[in-house]
């Protein structure tokens, strides 16, 4: 069997129309984790390929040489999963979908002509459509509520990627969360209990990247990678041991939860296995929307006092916040600015509240009548000043106060100092973690970087100062942390030109009532 595995683009800003991609060089941020897990899983002998929409081409040999198509994503990327089904239906071939898209839409996927539709864990699910397969069946859903044991989960086929055209590369250690937020689809796919991979397994998938000669940034991305300390901590530790032996090769970053604050051991931990940067969930400091929201763990918790305790550890921390929320009073991107403000953090990536399909928040939307084409995945692009529900709060409101958080948090010179300040923030980092020489795609990016914030930019004596005072102070894995900083920048900027243009247009069409039609 020739399998052709397709990764689809996605409106979300993620290929090379990203200008935080495009300022660097590269093509994509991360390559797709679960395709590639999937190809670890199919039979040996059958030959596969896989194209990363994001930035390649389906040729007419691919589709020439294919007997059957597989293709996964998220939501976001579900229309152009929809139009690569009917593509590979209407050149013959035989196609598969599974993934996060599917799960929640699964009816469209049949309509646009799949053969399997999958539902479930690829390590449960593959060995069925096998069967499937075997037996001719066809217009099928495949599904299992069973939860894979990921300690039996194969080495990701890391061999099929262009990895020249990655940012970071991505692994997974667990899968599953704890908690019940009431917004959260993750313990509807993956469930609550907390399953991880062995030691042993992740640092054989670290070797394979690392002799398929990686040496940058990898990305763990588990849903909230301290679900089970213990056994995050066993999993550290045994990479402390794995980088000194190998001069540590790699730069992580992760998902967690706000209670990481309340493991300083594992911080430690996490800071001496060359962990960075960590992605946290704040979604309000509103405490009543966090209770409503189910977000109780933060809702018991200091988060100013949390967020200092994890930056002063040494991790750089990227804030994922939300507007819309039912109870949410006004002024909320002022409570917003105000946080990041005051814990200097640079990162804030807000977006607005949606009600995914089958979620706790879903039900209960559905059940108020509040649902706005709900069952329909062409709303959910969260780059669009749009929502799928109607919230407690004027619609308009809302959209101006989420789009002026962009306008205030990315104005450069504000931006740029925060980036400095958390940096400051931190205590100094702990010995054993060599020094490394930038190669030359770091050299490049370097260059790029004080050529556009410390020539062009009207911002460059500040720039220059702060890069003084890195120079001086700190060591160079914080001075790269500043410089990825503003690269990224360049991300945000463009999101912030591209969501004010946007709240214009909607203004502009005053004569339409519903801001929600407006802005569609």
């Amino acid at each position: 069997m020739k399998v052709l595995l397709i990764h689809p683009d996605s409106p979300n800003n993620v290929g090379i129309e990203d200008k935080s991609i495009r300022f660097i060089g590269k093509k994509a941020y991360v390559p797709p984790l679960g395709l590639i897990t999937v190809a670890a899983l199919l039979p040996e002998h059958w030959s596969v390929k896989l194209v990363d929409l994001t930035f390649q081409k389906i040729t007419s040999k691919d589709w020439t040489e294919s007997d059957l198509v597989m293709v996964s994503g998220t939501i976001l990327q579900y229309g152009a999963i929809i139009d690569i089904i009917r593509e590979s239906k209407r050149r013959g071939k035989i196609v598969a979908v599974g993934g996060p898209g599917v799960f929640h839409f699964h009816e469209d996927a049949l309509r646009a002509g799949a053969d399997f539709v999958i539902r479930g864990e690829g390590e449960v699910t593959v060995p069925l459509l096998l069967e499937s397969l075997a037996k001719n069946d066809r217009g099928i859903v495949i599904e299992s509520q069973k939860m894979a044991d990921i300690t039996q989960s194969p080495v990701p086929r890391y061999d099929l990627l262009d990895m020249n055209a990655y940012v970071e590369m991505s692994i997974q250690f667990s899968r599953g969360c704890p908690f019940r937020c009431e917004f959260c689809d993750v313990t509807l796919i993956f469930g609550r209990a907390i399953r991880t991979k062995t030691s042993r397994q992740v640092l054989t998938e670290l070797e394979r990247l690392y002799r398929a000669g990686w040496r940058r940034q990898v990305w763990f991305v588990d849903d909230n990678f301290i679900g089970n300390p213990t056994k995050t901590k066993t999993l550290l530790r045994d990479l402390i041991s794995w980088n000194e032996a190998h001069h540590t090769p790699f730069e992580f970053f992760t998902f967690a939860s706000v209670n990481l604050a309340g493991f300083p051991e594992l911080m430690q931990l996490m800071v001496r296995a060359n962990f960075t940067r960590v992605y946290l969930g704040i979604e309000t400091t509103d405490k009543e929307t966090l209770k409503v929201a189910r977000k109780f763990q933060n809702a018991a918790t200091d988060i100013d006092e949390a967020c200092r305790k994890i930056n002063r550890a040494g991790l750089q921390i990227i804030a994922l916040t939300m507007v819309g929320f039912d109870t949410e009073k006004p002024h909320r991107d002022q409570r917003v600015i105000e946080f990041a403000m005051r814990n200097n953090i640079p990162e804030i990536d807000a977006t607005l509240v949606y009600a995914f399909t089958g979620t706790a928040l879903w039900n209960r939307l559905k059940k108020e009548r509040r649902l706005l084409n709900a069952d329909n995945y062409e709303t959910t692009d969260w780059k669009k000043l749009k929502m799928n529900f109607i919230p407690t709060r004027p619609v308009d409101e809302i959209i101006r106060e989420f789009v002026n958080i962009y306008e205030v948090l990315y104005e450069p010179k504000l931006y740029l100092e925060r980036s400095y300040r958390h940096l400051a923030q931190m205590d100094p980092p702990p010995a054993g973690i060599p020094f490394k020489m930038p190669d030359l795609f770091e050299f490049i990016v370097l260059l790029k970087t004080t050529t556009r914030w410390g020539v062009f930019s009207p911002n460059r004596l500040q720039f220059w100062k702060i890069m003084v005072k890195l120079l001086r102070n700190f060591n160079r894995a914080r001075f790269a942390l500043f410089i990825r900083s503003c690269v990224v920048l360049e991300r945000y900027l463009s999101m912030r030109e591209d969501l004010s243009n946007q709240l214009k247009n909607c203004e502009v069409a005053a004569q339409v009532d519903h801001p929600l039609e407006r802005c569609s």
